[in-house]
């Protein structure tokens, strides 16, 4: 599908949905009517309201509150207004004065104020873990897993072979092609084992160093028919992490609970996950003694941090990686590819549990269906 066809097609979704939800409002009694985008950006562009959370004359689409911008102007445009702009517009003659002349200084005034919330991901839904696994060998200290020659097989996949001949020939193998692996092994390229006779087609590789034991705290594993584990899978997302201060130190430490863990709470399934083996509350409130329940976090959840000043900079929870930190974006961010500039201008925070907790003094908040923070 070329992207043309893409475009066309998705603005002719976005005009059956909204035809739809028109015709539902309209089942309710309300007197509804529709303005176009079109016509809506040459007023927000006459209003000068398009710099109030931008740089340039232009909608600013990567922060959520260009949102409210055109809610305003819609409210603020009676049916009237609205055809009498559509005629300007034809002509190329537009010129309407807002409703009042005030009316762009008080919009930022309350953009100031305006917090973004984000629907908070709780759900039990997602893979429970990875679909590819490794199998761990005592011999050799880790996990090992079997992969392809393929034009994707890389010098550093060439050295971390276990059987040093077959390691040797693929190295010689790629040295002969300058370690260019798309010609390496391209379609009618071979590798030979000694013999000259017999085609290298797969090799073991080591993934990682590991024991068995912290293969048991930290992976799935996969049994076979007489219940042995032959292969460990990496756990899926996180589903949230439970932030508990040690009574003693003051230190605070996450615990970080998969979607698997969480499945299995709620389930009752007894496992090395919960080894009660009986349905519980997702979240976990009792560390023992040490340790004091603060919060849990889930992804796109809201929470604040404190500035130099001591004022509070809302942000949401966008990553939550096992064993090290989260990852803040700003609230009223729509996304960037950018991310080390988003970094550098502080819309983008990464850090420890420990350091949000006692150096940015992280707080989270909940906000009802109206906006409205209900425990800041």
């Amino acid at each position: 599908m070329q992207q043309r066809d893409f475009i066309s097609n998705q603005l002719n979704d976005t005009r059956y949905i909204a035809k739809l939800a028109l015709d539902y409002v309209a089942q309710l009694g309300c007197d509804v009517s529709v303005t176009k985008g079109y016509v809506v950006s040459k007023i927000r562009h006459q209003w000068g309201l398009n710099d109030l959370i931008g740089e340039t004359d232009k909608k600013e689409r990567t922060d959520h509150r260009h949102h409210a911008i055109d809610a305003v102007v819609i409210a603020a445009t009676s049916r009237g207004l609205y055809q009498q702009a559509v005629k300007k517009i034809e002509r190329d003659q537009l010129n309407i004065d807002p409703p009042y002349p005030e009316l762009r200084e008080d919009l930022a005034q309350h953009l100031n104020k305006i917090i973004v919330s984000h629907a908070s991901a709780r759900k039990l839904s997602g893979g429970l873990h990875e679909k590819t696994g490794a199998g761990y060998i005592a011999k050799h200290g880790g996990l090992v897993y079997r992969k392809n020659l393929s034009p994707e097989f890389t010098v550093k996949h060439a050295r971390s072979i276990l059987d040093e001949t077959i390691k040797q020939l693929v190295l010689d193998h790629l040295v002969k092609y300058e370690g260019d692996s798309k010609k390496a092994f391209a379609d009618g390229v071979t590798v030979y084992h000694k013999n000259k006779k017999t085609p290298i087609k797969r090799v073991r590789i080591l993934q990682s160093e590991t024991t068995q034991e912290k293969l048991e705290e930290n992976k799935f594993g996969v049994k076979d028919q007489s219940g042995r584990v032959f292969k460990y899978l990496s756990y899926g997302n996180i589903h949230h992490v439970e932030i508990v201060q040690n009574r003693i130190t003051g230190k605070y430490k996450g615990e970080f609970v998969t979607m698997m863990q969480a499945s299995h709470r709620a389930k009752g399934i007894q496992s090395n996950l919960n080894q009660e083996g009986y349905k519980q509350a997702i979240t976990k409130t009792d560390h023992g003694q040490d340790w004091r329940f603060v919060m849990a976090l889930h992804k796109r959840d809201l929470v604040s941090v404190a500035n130099e000043n001591g004022e509070r900079i809302y942000y949401s929870v966008q990553k939550l990686r096992s064993g090290y930190d989260l990852t803040l974006r700003l609230h009223t961010d729509a996304g960037s590819k950018r991310e080390k500039k988003l970094i550098d201008s502080k819309k983008i925070l990464e850090n420890s549990v420990n350091n949000f907790m006692t150096e940015l003094d992280l707080k989270l908040h909940r906000v009802n269906a109206i906006g409205i923070l209900t425990n800041d």
